[in-house]
Order: C-alpha cells, then structure tokens, then sequence
C-alpha cells in the first residue's frame, strides 16, 4: 500500500504537498505513510487520499498480500 500512495502520487506528477492540498491530510502525515513510519494509517485518511488520487481502496491493496509473503 505504501508504494502505491507513492506511485499512483508520482504518475500523477504531484508532490507529497500537492496531495496533502488535494486530500486534506497533512504532508506530514503523507511523508510517514510513505515512508513506512506510519504502517496503520487511519481509515479516514486512507480514504482521502484514495479520493484524492482517483482510485481505489482496492487499487490500492493491490500487491499488498504479496509484499507480505516475501
């Protein structure tokens, strides 16, 4: 999940400030997801930030069970 926020972020052009403008979550915030500092980040968030992006929680997830079996 943490590399998506990164990647679909990146596709988009966007900075970590740019999304926090766009999400209403705080750069901060975003910096620690992707960073892996912040492994649970709060549904609420998650959900802005999928919002924000233009995709889904699913989208998302993808790869996630696979990051784990590694």
């Amino acid at each position: 999940m943490i590399n998506k926020i990164r990647e679909k972020r990146l596709e988009k052009g966007w900075t970590q400030f740019e999304l926090a403008e766009k999400s209403g979550v705080p750069q901060s915030t975003i910096s620690q997801i992707e960073r892996g500092n912040r492994k649970y980040p709060t549904h609420e968030n998650i959900m802005k930030i999928v919002k924000a992006l233009e995709i889904t929680v699913e989208e998302l997830e993808e790869g996630s069970l696979q990051t784990l079996e590694i």
